[in-house]
């Protein structure tokens, strides 16, 4: 059976209406709509939530919907992709801007110091781009071997 089928059944058999189910979960009537028409799914918390509150397994929520499993992995993994490029962006933009403001002191140890300080803030940047690409790369040779 698939998630959308089990949420719907889950609701009428305590005869709620979407509304009220989504309230439960603090979304509205349509996102529940869509995740029993299979137009989207429930994150990872709200699939707990909905576990402890009616009594059924994660483990029967999962793994009879291998689709909603494989979005799951596919969100978890862009949102660690996106972290990682907030903080690579952070770093390497804070360390051009300390650089480019060097450029405009005068000479002095500081200065020296300012500069090796951005420098090591984009290394730092490029590394963390270059681990988060390593482990995007993987999630994906994992996600087609689940194919």
């Amino acid at each position: 059976m698939k998630i959308g089928s089990m949420i719907q059944d889950i609701r009428k058999e305590r005869n709620m209406t979407q509304e009220e189910f989504g309230k439960l979960f603090f979304v509205t009537r349509q996102t529940v709509s869509n995740w029993e028409n299979e137009k989207s799914y429930p994150d990872l918390q709200v699939l707990v939530r909905m576990s402890e509150e009616f009594g059924i397994s994660l483990d029967r929520l999962l793994k009879e919907d291998k689709e909603m499993v494989k979005a799951i992995d596919k969100e978890r993994m862009l949102g660690a992709i996106k972290r990682g490029q907030s903080v690579r962006n952070m770093l390497t933009g804070a360390g051009t801007g300390i650089i480019v403001s060097c450029l405009f002191s005068p000479d002095s140890g500081r200065r020296i110091i300012m500069i090796l300080l951005g420098l090591a803030m984009i290394g730092i940047g490029w590394w963390i781009m270059a681990r988060c690409d390593k482990r995007m790369n993987e999630c994906i040779e994992n996600l087609q071997k689940k194919e």
